[in-house]
């Protein structure tokens, strides 16, 4: 999106619909941060994982790499989201988008950042 933008839901059925799929889909994404997790512990159980002189050592760290890397992605996808506010984790608040960082805020604290970033003379961080 280019443009900033808030999502209020005053339908309370509605709401009760969008806050259940958030949560759904928060739940969803920790279970595979978590498999991820498992994965990379098991990794590291692995022999030859802590000693460089093993010849499984590179590609057992390549491995490692590239399980941060996913796990990495998803914090980063879920935090980008509407699913949560970056700033007070709250999933069942209506939510301002900002384009400038392309992230969604609850309007609560879309207007607190608004409010001290116009005083430390950078409001065109938010819009």
């Amino acid at each position: 999106m280019k443009k900033k933008r808030t999502i209020k839901i005053r339908d309370p059925r509605l709401r009760k619909i969008r806050d259940q799929l958030r949560i759904l889909l928060f739940t969803t994404v920790d279970i595979e941060i978590h498999i991820i997790l498992d994965k990379e512990r098991k990794l590291q159980e692995t022999e030859g994982f802590w000693d460089n002189n093993h010849p499984d050592y590179k590609r057992l760290h390549k491995e490692a790499q590239k399980l941060s890397s996913q796990q990495n992605d998803l914090h980063y996808a879920l935090r980008a989201s509407i699913v949560s506010c970056p700033v007070c984790q709250e999933i069942d608040k209506d939510m301002t988008y900002n384009p400038v960082s392309g992230k969604w805020f609850c309007i609560e604290c879309y207007k607190f950042n608004q409010e001290f970033e116009t005083r430390q003379g950078r409001p065109e961080l938010y819009p």
